[in-house]
């Protein structure tokens, strides 16, 4: 199952009003300020060996531990199971390991594991999918309106003056894909393009390849549709590939995976917003390890003063795939 089917998360610029506020972790045993070897830190995640996790995020994450000279392990069920999520944060939480990341797939549901571990003592940040409502420490992560942003600008750029209707493809009840998708409109309304409503792909390939087919059917003034999945781009270019509309629509979308890139080769997906996976693992231990071995002080008391010694939001950017530089994002 992909990714991010059930993920509500957001990457804010800062807390929403009404959120808890935030504090340290209470003063533990054993934060000297050189880590052990035998010290250990969690990265916890729903789908926990989903390829593009294994592809990105998990190598950064062992290249990180290996720089620190720490432990790092995997935790989390093999499917999109938010209560195994759930009782995997709690598994680890109980063994007191000196730091947990958790990709933030459930909000709603990940609260209160999150809440009990940090009152626990135990440093907790939220990486790639954000629990703002919790009392998580940090987010380290994608800014999604500024991937909307980026999409809109790619495909204004695109289009150089032409003007008609755009499609939006995604998991439309998802927080982030809505925040995405209101980033892709400041840009592209300005432009003078009609963007329609946004159609669910559910998060796979087929059914995008569907919906986008219908929507070419449908509307013959459409010239653009933008995706906000990751499977949404490799299903907009299969259906445009079938409709023979390469270079006559454009199609922009998210993630550089290789499927995504020979797309672009070929000329069926325009450009791709691809995201900096490996900063959310790499830069996020590094943000737990400064949190279990504070280096800076902001009062004479910061745990009391309830001030955290590390950002408390990391945004990791974005980078632009085009058919003028994919080449050099092909790995060899």
């Amino acid at each position: 199952m992909q990714r991010r089917q059930f993920l509500g998360a957001v990457g804010v610029l800062a807390m929403p009003t009404g959120c808890k506020q935030q504090s340290p972790c209470p003063e533990r045993p054993g934060t000297a300020a050189t880590a052990s070897p035998d010290e250990e830190y969690v990265w916890i995640s729903a789908n926990a060996n989903l390829p593009l996790f294994v592809a990105h995020d998990h190598p950064a994450l062992f290249q990180a531990g290996r720089e620190l000279g720490v432990k790092v392990s995997i935790a989390g069920p093999s499917t999109v199971d938010i209560p195994g999520l759930v009782a995997a944060i709690e598994q680890v939480a109980a063994r007191r390991p000196a730091g947990i990341m958790v990709v933030g797939w459930e909000p709603s549901a990940l609260i209160s594991p999150i809440d009990a571990a940090v009152e626990a003592g135990i440093p907790v940040i939220c990486v790639d999918g954000d629990v703002p409502g919790s009392k998580r420490m940090a987010f380290v992560g994608t800014d999604w309106f500024d991937l909307g942003v980026r999409q809109g600008q790619a495909m204004v750029a695109a289009l150089a003056g032409r003007k008609g209707k755009v499609a939006m493809l995604g998991l439309i009840e998802q927080q982030i894909d809505q925040q995405a998708f209101a980033g892709f409109r400041s840009v592209v309304t300005k432009a003078g393009l009609s963007v329609m409503e946004p159609v669910q792909d559910k998060g796979s390939i087929a059914e995008a390849a569907r919906v986008a087919a219908g929507l070419i059917q449908a509307n013959p003034d459409l010239v653009g549709m933008a995706g906000f999945d990751s499977e949404s781009g490799p299903g907009m270019g299969q259906a445009v590939k079938e409709a023979d509309k390469q270079g006559k629509l454009v199609v922009t979308c998210v993630e550089a995976e290789p499927q995504h890139l020979q797309l672009i080769k070929e000329g069926a997906i325009t450009a791709t917003i691809g995201q900096k996976r490996e900063l959310f693992t790499y830069q996020g231990l590094k943000v737990l390890h400064d949190l279990a071995h504070p280096r800076l002080k902001f009062t004479n008391d910061d745990a009391k003063a309830g001030v955290v010694p590390v950002p408390v939001v990391l945004h990791t950017g974005t980078f632009t795939v085009t058919r003028q530089n994919v080449d050099a994002f092909v790995r060899t």
